[in-house]
């Protein structure tokens, strides 16, 4: 996934890119180029404790509330 993405207003050349120093090179460097965007971040599994009030400020209570309160709603 290291696929090299840019923004969608980067000019088709970099000579006509605001950064071109002259006849040189960028002044930012390929690395750096302004108009290169932070690669895509996985998405996380989604657990079934996502979103659980418990969880969120303090570490997890033990057993799952969520599984008790849908087996009630369900008998």
């Amino acid at each position: 996934m290291n696929e090299i993405r840019y923004a969608a207003d980067k000019p088709k050349e970099c000579k006509y890119c605001y950064y071109w120093a002259g006849k040189k090179s960028c002044e930012l460097g390929e690395n750096n180029c302004y108009y290169l965007l932070p690669e895509k971040k996985e998405v996380k599994s989604k657990s079934p404790c996502d979103g659980c009030p418990y969880g969120r400020v303090s570490p997890c209570i033990g057993y799952c509330l969520r599984e008790i309160q849908q087996r009630g709603v369900r008998k």
